[in-house]
């Protein structure tokens, strides 16, 4: 059971980076003053990919579960 929780947990915190590197992305915009430097696009863009890595490993630990889960009943 707590790995299902486990599972839950690291799904939302992934998806809560990918959202919180969508919101920086949005935020590095140009002004017109000056041009954003282009590390804060690599973060953005390192934020959202780690966000959904994390999504993905949350899905692999739920299969992982349902696997074990399915074999014990056999």
């Amino acid at each position: 059971m707590r790995t299902i929780i486990l599972a839950y947990v690291i799904s939302f915190l992934g998806l809560v980076m990918a959202i919180g590197g969508v919101w920086g992305l949005f935020r590095v915009v140009p002004g017109k003053n000056r041009p954003a430097p282009w590390r804060y696009y690599v973060m953005a863009f390192a934020m959202i990919s780690g966000g959904i890595a994390m999504l993905g490993i949350a899905q692999a630990l739920r299969l992982l579960v349902r696997i074990i889960l399915e074999g014990l009943l056999d």
